[in-house]
């Protein structure tokens, strides 16, 4: 039995809060130095149009992953879990690092998001067996913190790094991150097995990574190929409910998805992460190709979402210790709509940057309050046999927003730039800094593809409103399932 918890940095929980966060810092920095990245990887390599697979693609696998690390905690522990993962992603950075064509940084990215997945599962669910009830919300703050640690220093670091030593190099530098994080976690996390391992669903796990991979497609270009790929998805959903109500342990619980105390902190979920982190993926090229902004500023730009985050996943755990948690959803709501249509006028303006950014702040802000808040809602039900599952279908869920998010700016970003443009390529030549003439034309077709992308965004922003206020009216913290 646990000893009552007195605090982070008590003796019994200081060393897996340092393990969990530094776990999280290799994650978040990797998802915010790419970013920052992509306008020279896009001058380098070329196949400009590939360049949010960089990004999609390694979200993707992630959420893929985080469904098979979920069953396999369950079953092994939290502790060979974070060993594989850690391992893992020290050699996906190095290929990614060396990756000679853009194609092949794809395939390398889609390897080092298994890896991400990984981590990322392990620690979130690490906080859920490791910590007390009223521990967890200062747990998600402490990874908020983290979070916003890694979005001041990260962007600042890659941009160094992608001004003097190349694109390369933010791959790079996650191999001796990843040394520390091992140091700080190889014999530091739970061990113990909290349920009897089950085999792998296979058959499951392919089913979901086929809908998965049907709907990035469909978001990711607008054909009428898109509607076939939805037709797709939703047949292969069909199979798959089919095969988990037959199937004992299959690789996804169809509770744990739909469930009456589940899916609206899912929806919550997913319509936040996509509708507000989308808005950044694209902000370093768009502060580059269409305002003619530095690399390096148009790098450490991506900063200031996550500062909004970071601030209010404390705000967030405070309110949470004088407010009902679902309260706390609503208003995080409500500030991620507003911030997300502020981003939209901002870009469509060509507002001065302190206004661009202020708005990134508030949309960071409304993803951080959503976040924090729902996920300990989440864990407060879920038996801690099942804490593995539950926390990694969650976790899933979220993936699958960041790349549903990112593919669903891309695909209009793009296909905007090519109607007025007629060429995405042409794009390329507006990603570096050597002082060529820059074509006002183009840089105008960005802007305004960019805005669009916003405006896309900020509708599914939206869609966090009611879902929370269903959240609100039908969660009940008293009750603790096991499915």
């Amino acid at each position: 039995m646990r000893r009552p918890a007195r605090g982070l940095l008590a003796p019994e929980n200081r060393a897996v809060s340092m393990a969990v966060a530094a776990s999280m810092a290799l994650a978040f920095y990797n998802a915010i130095s790419v970013p920052a990245a992509l306008p020279e990887i896009g001058a380098d390599l070329g196949r400009v149009a590939l360049t949010q697979w960089v990004i999609t693609v390694e979200l993707l696998a992630a959420a893929i992953a985080v469904l098979v690390i979920g069953p396999f905690i369950d079953g092994a522990g939290v502790r060979r879990a974070y060993r594989l993962a850690i391992v893992g992603f020290a050699a996906a950075s190095a290929l990614c690092a060396a990756a000679p064509t853009m194609e092949v940084l794809v395939g390398a990215r889609m390897l080092q998001g298994v890896f991400t997945g990984s981590l990322i599962g392990s620690g979130v669910t690490c906080i859920g067996l490791a910590y007390e009830s009223t521990l967890r919300p200062r747990a998600y703050a402490l990874v908020a913190s983290v979070w916003g640690v890694v979005g001041v220093t990260g962007p600042a670091v890659a941009a160094v790094l992608v001004s003097t030593l190349g694109w390369r190099s933010v791959f790079a530098v996650n191999l001796p991150v990843a040394a520390a994080a091992a140091a700080a976690g190889w014999n530091r996390v739970p061990a113990e097995a909290m349920a009897e391992a089950e085999p792998l669903d296979r058959r499951g796990l392919a089913l979901v990574g086929a809908i998965a991979v049907a709907l990035l497609l469909a978001t990711s270009s607008l054909q009428w190929s898109s509607v076939a790929l939805m037709a797709l998805a939703a047949l292969l959903y069909g199979l798959y409910v089919r095969h988990a109500r037959h199937r004992p342990g299959p690789i996804v619980h169809l509770a744990h998805i739909t469930g009456r105390q589940w899916w609206p902190v899912h929806v919550v979920a997913i319509a936040s992460i996509a509708g507000g982190t989308g808005t950044s993926v694209f902000l370093p090229l768009y502060l580059k190709g269409a305002r003619g902004t530095s690399l390096s500023f148009a790098a450490f730009a991506v900063l200031w979402p996550t500062v909004g985050w970071a601030i209010a996943s404390w705000v967030a755990s405070k309110l949470q210790e004088r407010m009902r948690a679902q309260s706390v959803v609503v208003i995080g709501s409500l500030i991620l709509t507003s911030g997300a249509v502020a981003v939209t006028a901002a870009a469509a303006t060509e507002a001065p940057f302190p206004l661009v950014f202020a708005a990134f702040v508030w949309v960071g802000w409304g993803i951080g309050t959503i976040t924090t808040s729902s996920l300990v809602q989440l864990q407060g039900q879920a038996d801690p046999a099942e804490m593995g599952r539950v926390s990694a279908a969650h976790q899933f869920i979220r993936s699958l927003g960041w790349a549903y998010g990112a593919a669903l700016a891309g695909m209009v970003l793009f296909w905007v730039v090519e109607r007025k443009a007629g060429d995405v390529e042409a794009v390329r030549g507006l990603l570096d800094d050597s002082g060529t003439v820059v074509d006002a034309a183009l840089a105008d077709a960005l802007s305004s593809a960019y805005a669009w992308s916003l405006g896309a965004l900020a509708a599914i922003s939206a869609l966090t409103v009611p879902a929370a206020i269903v959240l609100s009216r039908s969660y009940n913290p008293d009750r603790i399932t096991r499915d």
